[in-house]
């Protein structure tokens, strides 16, 4: 069995504050070990677009975050 869990592709920082921002904005789908009569190669390209979509809300969740400390610190 494969593991479900995704390594971010970026060197963004993972966070309880980004996880949450992660899931919630996303398809549990993407998450989903394997979808019915999904091929091998659904299946990887799923997860690779999942990978991509991970990357995205990561970067975003830090940007939020940055903002967040910059208007706390002003």
């Amino acid at each position: 069995m494969q593991s479900i869990a995704f390594a971010p592709r970026a060197a963004a920082a993972v966070t309880p504050e980004a996880l949450l921002h992660i899931l919630s904005s996303s398809h549990p789908d993407l998450w989903a070990e394997t979808l019915p009569g999904e091929t091998p190669e659904k299946l990887a390209a799923r997860r690779d677009a999942a990978a991509d979509i991970l990357d995205d809300l990561l970067a975003e969740a830090t940007d939020l975050l940055d903002e967040a400390a910059e208007g706390v610190a002003a």
